[in-house]
């Protein structure tokens, strides 16, 4: 065990070796709708989904293991939503790359990535934000977790006429998560060590028992599966037909891949920064390099890019604070590879009570954000609520940003220097944005 203490500096993080396991496989569990989701989202006529579970699994495994090696901490990375919409409806539907050359768009992209990262241009933006910016975007980042939590589990539905409404209570799905909330909501209230694990395990066994009662049955299909072999050389195949391609369309999939690359991981950094000592410039170089370093494996494995997931932050609420959790969930990552007909009874209801409480407890930094003051409550108002209302971190982010570079350039004060009026990052990042969503009019 010192052993163990001693490579993972777990005393050091105010840790323990058993807060470490149960925070890995609370991560793990959180993330392990995505390893499922994602080949049903970029599968193609060029790779089929198969291929594709063995890549995202692998690739998520292996950029797991540098952010363990490289910073030491309990972040998960795997191929995240949103990005393998981007490569699935962006890069190859409407701009019309194939699939092997949206691998190699993300290579390039990892390259400027890492540029980004070594230059420090990463810290120096999240630097640039104003503090209550910050926590506005963590809490944003909060509600868009619980949002994922409640459109997962259906407890919230789709609706013409509201846009949004209750789900169907009879539907087992539903009624599993609705259960699990309570379960989760009485565990944490009456402050019972190891809610979030009791919960997992109580809402398995409710789901197990309500689809195979008033449900459709359980889709049971075996335990073992021998994976595929992913799609290791299609970066290489999509070099090859490049300079078919429009000089344009490249530069617009380049930019829609490293910009949403770098601003989703980092919101999972917002969120997790005070839990993991990130505020340190040293630790929080280490994160970034490891995150930018998972990005070139997501194109290696023959998948979409990879972030650092915002779920993750179950795992820190768990106390996890080492990559010693990463190595737990690296191993269970390692059994999905081969154990996919079983993972895949693990419905999304199972994990959604977990992630709504993550929305819950962001709350608690709204009181370091002055509403009163209304320089900080309009941008604080649209990173809060754009992100679950939009679904999408980056959507939250950059109308904060463009906003707050509004107020500031209207407020302009001529008696102060231009950075003490708006930081000339956030000037800059804003026209970035503004650019973003014009070139996605193309």
């Amino acid at each position: 065990m010192s052993f163990i203490n001693k490579i993972f500096k777990i005393k050091e993080n105010n840790s323990t070796i058993s807060k470490e396991i149960l925070g890995g496989i609370i991560t793990f569990f959180s993330i392990c709708y995505v390893l499922f989701l994602n080949p049903e989202i970029i599968a193609n006529d060029e790779v089929n989904k198969a291929s594709l579970y063995s890549g995202t699994v692998i690739c998520a495994i292996i950029a797991t293991i540098i952010m363990m090696v490289v910073a030491n901490k309990p972040l998960a990375m795997a191929p995240a939503m949103g990005l393998n919409s981007v490569i699935a409806i962006t890069v190859c539907s409407n701009l019309g790359f194939s699939f092997s050359e949206s691998l190699a768009l993300t290579l390039l992209s990892a390259v400027i990535f890492l540029i980004l990262t070594l230059t420090k241009l990463r810290i120096k933006i999240l630097d640039a934000m104003p503090s209550y910016l910050v926590k506005a975007i963590g809490i944003g980042i909060g509600l868009f977790i619980a949002m994922v939590g409640l459109k997962n589990s259906t407890l919230i539905v789709g609706s013409d006429s509201t846009l949004i409404t209750l789900g169907d209570f009879t539907n087992p799905t539903t009624l599993t998560a609705l259960i699990s909330l309570m379960i989760i909501i009485i565990l944490t209230i009456l402050h019972i060590k190891g809610s979030i694990m009791i919960t997992l395990i109580l809402t398995l066994i409710t789901s197990l028992i309500l689809n195979a009662t008033i449900g459709d049955g359980i889709n049971y299909n075996g335990i073992f599966s021998l994976p595929e072999m992913p799609y290791f050389s299609g970066f290489i195949n999509g070099f090859t037909t490049f300079n078919s391609k429009d000089i344009i369309n490249i530069i617009i999939a380049l930019f829609s891949i490293t910009f949403l690359a770098m601003f989703s991981s980092l919101g999972s950094i917002i969120i997790t920064a005070d839990d993991l000592n990130l505020n340190n410039q040293k630790e929080m170089n280490k994160v970034m390099l490891a995150d930018s370093l998972g990005l070139f494996i997501s194109s290696f494995c023959g998948t979409s890019p990879t972030c650092i997931l915002a779920e993750t932050a179950t795992g820190v609420k768990e106390g996890a604070r080492t990559g010693l959790a990463n190595l737990i969930t690296i191993i269970l990552m390692i059994l999905a590879l081969f154990l996919s007909p079983l993972l895949s009874l693990i419905g999304v209801e199972v994990t959604a009570s977990i992630l709504i409480m993550i929305g819950v407890s962001s709350l608690a930094d709204i009181k370091n954000i002055d509403f009163t003051n209304l320089k900080e409550a309009i941008p604080s108002f649209f990173a809060i609520l754009f992100m679950p209302l939009t679904y999408s971190i980056i959507n939250g982010i950059a109308f904060a940003t463009i906003t707050l570079t509004i107020i500031n350039l209207v407020t302009y004060n001529k008696s102060k220097k231009f950075k003490e009026n708006i930081h000339p990052l956030i000037l800059v990042l804003s026209i970035f944005f503004i650019a973003y969503y014009c070139l996605m009019l193309i």
